[in-house]
């Protein structure tokens, strides 16, 4: 990272949604350019920067939240910039003086949450429907089917055609032309975002994205076909939640903004869009980025502007600029600046008093009347459970927080970030009652709990009440709930034919009087994420995250199969089926399959990655008993090496943290298979065998667990 960058603040607005800041473009170069920004208020608002203060150029009145916003650059070279911005399900046009020019108001009902503007053309995205505006006119609209997240529009080569570049929830990309699907691409990585490069041909379909699990990559349609590449690895990153293009001498560079308050700087060759990008800078701000741009803001200088969940808005440009414009800075401009700035607090403070006077009265009145605070601003996702076994529950709020109240009524394993304190309350009248409180430094608005089922005999999706409490009084709090799924492993999308797998695959049946809505509301206990939306006909496939092992779900009205190379999966789906559907009082036919050799051809699949955690885990013994030795004093010869074998200082100098392994949780799994295994075969397990079983997979003896797991 060679970047030496440092923020400044320009303003602040309501809350943001992703994708609503964008920069006006500039005629000549080096020369300030102006911003537009849309919040939850349905404010839209141009401005300039001007002696580090922001000027405003226009504001609209407040109205329907603005969900998407983007600027359309003249044609013909002039500063004559159209703006769009989307609120609910309608979009206007606006100039940059602020005048309205257009307002196209589509026939849907969901909000618009992407859009994309070619020539004339006007392409919206609300919900799973896409809507064609011709000459700014709604001409035609199509569904898909999933919801769309984002879209770019690109030019047919001889012909007034245009294709769409699709990222579809679920499915990763396509390409659409004519309201009919060309080809698609999978990408179990859940892209979010694309930026497309301004310096491509406008027929050439090439666009990066950036994904739920952090990775950014690049789809690129070539010769009829569309493929994929991962460029950067998510691993360990937050989730993309917006993307944008930076330029400085050094070149053209991919800006990154992610929901864990990171934004991220790659430089990128626009001569082969597929090599590596390179990281030339990170900044973390501490709350969820909701856009991020570049140009010439505050000086003549490129810059990033960025905006955040909360509405603040700030750049990050170059220390040495940023020093010298406080430096040439007049004297009687920063007294100004430092009277105005008091002139606000004092107004603030005031009117805050006013506010509490207001409430207390109203308190104390002996009329009827009815209190009730407004509702606190808080987004909160869960996530599908990662190797070790954590479900991650994510909670962002647009005021710092002070407090959360977690109720369960089963047994979880609970730990949260470092920006908390995290304490647990014994028990009172049932032992399985989990009753947790964490308490926020100052400040903090973004938050991260990790949590995990202790039980394995669920039927039953685990339902936590979270009690989140800002700083601030009166003393308020708003109640999130969040449902753990059984499967929580199953978080990973795949595109792959059943008929075309070759694993030995173990089967569930159910056939009966019900719906495909009755089968989503069965796997919405189960499975993490988002689930197709119901249809005649629903398949798709998931992808065990620790175990790689896949379920297959095929399903329609009255039958719905379900096929997995895991038999813990089919056994438990089985469980849950069975239990929901009693207590619905539905009648339904339960028939299974099992392979009498599933087991020991999934362990075969596995034997690779049970090896590598088996060493990992020897190793990070190894490890820990070489850090309890005097390795400075005692085995260190006079040319200042360790006086170790070769293995010993491979593992010793290994910067990874050996101790965080998943052999544990591998022989759980590889046990639970062969106790679902007995359980549907024979209806009882016998203890000796597992016992052996136990011992093999503790010591490494992969034969022995084949054995095992053939003969029995």
């Amino acid at each position: 990272m060679e970047y030496d960058l440092s923020r400044i603040d320009y303003t602040l607005c309501g809350i943001t949604y992703p994708e609503t800041l964008k920069v006006l473009q500039s005629v000549n170069e080096k020369v300030q350019q102006k911003f537009v920004v849309g919040d939850k208020n349905g404010v839209l608002q141009c401005l300039g920067i001007k002696d580090e203060e922001p000027v405003v150029q226009f504001k609209t009145l407040p109205s329907k939240s603005i969900t998407s916003v983007i600027v359309h650059p003249s044609s013909s070279g002039t500063n004559d910039d159209k703006i769009y911005a989307a609120s609910g399900n309608e979009v206007k046009g606006y100039t940059r003086k602020g005048k309205v020019f257009l307002t196209v108001e589509t026939l849907v009902s969901e909000v618009i949450t992407s859009m994309w503007i070619i020539g004339n053309d006007l392409i919206l995205c609300s919900g799973r429907t896409i809507t064609y505006c011709k000459d700014l006119n709604q001409l035609t609209s199509f569904m898909c089917e999933d919801r769309v997240l984002d879209v770019a529009a690109f030019m047919t080569a001889n012909s007034t055609r245009i294709r769409l570049l699709l990222l579809i929830a679920n499915k990763g990309a396509a390409i659409v032309e004519n309201g009919k699907f060309i080809t698609r691409v999978y990408m179990n990585s859940g892209p979010s975002r694309l930026a497309v490069p301004q310096s491509q041909r406008p027929t050439e379909i090439c666009a990066f994205y950036g994904a739920a699990d952090g990775s950014i990559g690049l789809v690129l349609y070539h010769e009829s076909n569309l493929v994929s590449k991962c460029l950067v690895d998510g691993k360990g990153l937050g989730s993309v939640m917006c993307v944008g293009w930076f330029r400085n001498y050094v070149g053209t560079h991919l800006v990154v903004g992610r929901h864990d308050g990171s934004i991220q700087l790659y430089l990128s060759n626009l001569e082969n869009y597929e090599d590596k990008l390179q990281l030339k800078y990170t900044y973390f701000c501490g709350e969820p980025i909701t856009s991020v741009c570049g140009g010439c803001i505050g000086s003549d200088e490129p810059e990033i502007l960025a905006s955040t969940f909360s509405g603040r808005i700030f750049g990050l440009r170059p220390r040495s600029l940023q020093s010298a414009a406080v430096v040439n800075v007049p004297a009687d401009a920063l007294a100004s600046r430092r009277a105005k700035l008091e002139n606000e607090i004092t107004r603030l403070e005031k009117q805050t008093a006013n506010e509490r006077d207001k409430y207390q009265k109203s308190t104390r009145s002996l009329q009827s009347g009815l209190s009730m605070p407004p509702l606190l601003d808080i987004q909160y996702e869960l996530t599908g459970a990662t190797k070790n076994g954590w479900i991650e529950a994510r909670i962002t709020s647009a005021v710092p927080l002070d407090m959360l109240f977690i109720y369960c009524n089963n047994k979880l394993v609970i730990q949260t970030d470092t920006a908390a304190v995290l304490s647990l309350c014994p028990p009172q009248d049932r032992e399985s009652d989990l009753l947790a409180t964490i308490r926020c430094q100052a400040g903090t608005r973004r938050l991260w709990i990790g949590l995990r089922n202790i039980e394995t005999t669920l039927l039953e999706s685990t339902k936590v009440l979270v009690y989140v409490l800002p700083a601030g009084a009166p003393r308020v709090a708003r109640l999130i709930k969040f449902n753990l799924p059984l499967l929580p492993y199953y978080s990973k999308h795949e595109e792959i034919d059943v008929n075309e797998t070759k694993r030995c695959l173990c089967e569930l049946k159910v056939l009966g009087t019900f719906s495909v809505v009755e089968v989503t509301s069965w796997l919405n206990e189960a499975l993490p994420g988002e689930l197709p939306k119901p249809a005649s006909s629903v398949y798709f496939v998931r992808s065990h995250t620790l175990m790689g092992t896949y379920l297959f779900c095929q399903y329609q009205r009255g039958s719905a199969i379900f096929k997995s190379d895991n038999i813990s999966t089919i056994a438990d789906l089985k469980d849950i089926i069975s239990n929901l559907t009693t207590k619905k009082g539905l009648k339904v036919n339960i028939t299974y399959d099992i392979p009498d050799n599933c087991c020991a051809l999934a362990f075969e699949n596995l034997n690779n990655e049970f090896q590598l955690q088996y060493k990992w885990k020897n190793e990070g013994k190894l490890k820990n008993c070489l850090s309890a030795l005097d390795l400075d004093t005692n085995l260190i010869n006079s040319e200042g090496k360790l006086q170790l074998c070769t293995d010993y200082i491979r593992i010793w100098e290994q910067p990874e943290n050996l101790d965080e392994t998943c052999f544990d949780q591998l022989m759980f799994e590889i046990e639970k298979w062969y106790t679902n295994w007995s359980k549907l075969s024979h209806g009882q397990n016998d203890n000796q065998i597992l016992a052996e079983l136990h011992e093999s997979l503790e010591n490494g003896r992969i034969e022995e667990v084949k054995n095992i797991l053939t003969l029995h």
